[in-house]
């Protein structure tokens, strides 16, 4: 268990990369601003003094948080209830991306992508992922869309790199992505 000064310490930490207080897209984040539990907890044991960081703590922390500043049932995915940033400033330089890119999120969320597609919400972009390994293991609350990212490319639909792993774009319709996760429509 962690005492109150480390708890407040691992809070602060967790709350800046959740909100994405840094110049580069370290982790993954879906249109609501959820990313895997697991890429957070490996980004956070790379800081300084968090090395012995557990899941545990984690939880600890979430649960002690009398203003619930951060979302996490205890699956796959976690996000900051507010203050999350939208994006980075500079998306990079327009370019035809790969032929298929990956998007994670919350599988409570999968009927509204089906029927209205990638949306920007708490964000001015979407963020893709170049591989699934960039956004977490299909898990508990984590799904993974294939984005026929190519297709979108020849339908005029924009993508900007903003580092070897990750692209964005300003919206993705619902036939761009794998069929085989979003239920049939009726």
């Amino acid at each position: 268990m962690l005492k109150d000064y480390e708890e407040q310490r691992l809070r602060k930490r967790l709350l800046s990369a959740l909100r994405q207080n840094g110049e580069q897209p370290l982790l993954y984040f879906d249109t609501y601003g959820y990313t895997p539990v697991n890429a957070l907890l490996a980004y956070i044991r790379t800081l300084k003094g968090c090395s012995g960081v557990t899941l545990n703590d984690i939880r600890q922390v979430v649960d002690h948080d009398p203003e619930h500043r951060i979302d996490w049932d205890g699956g796959a995915l976690i996000r900051a209830t507010y203050g999350f940033l939208p994006g980075p400033k500079k998306w990079g330089e327009e370019m035809e991306p790969p032929p298929q890119l990956f998007y994670g999120t919350h599988r409570k969320l999968i009927p509204q992508i089906a029927e209205g597609g990638l949306l920007p919400i708490a964000n001015e972009h979407v963020q893709l992922a170049a591989s699934p390994a960039d956004i977490g293991e299909e898990q508990g609350t984590l799904v993974l869309l294939a984005v026929s990212a190519h297709d979108a490319w020849q339908q005029k639909i924009r993508f900007y790199q903003g580092s070897e792993r990750y692209f964005f774009a300003e919206a993705i319709p619902a036939a761009y992505l794998s069929a085989s996760v979003l239920p049939e429509r009726r």
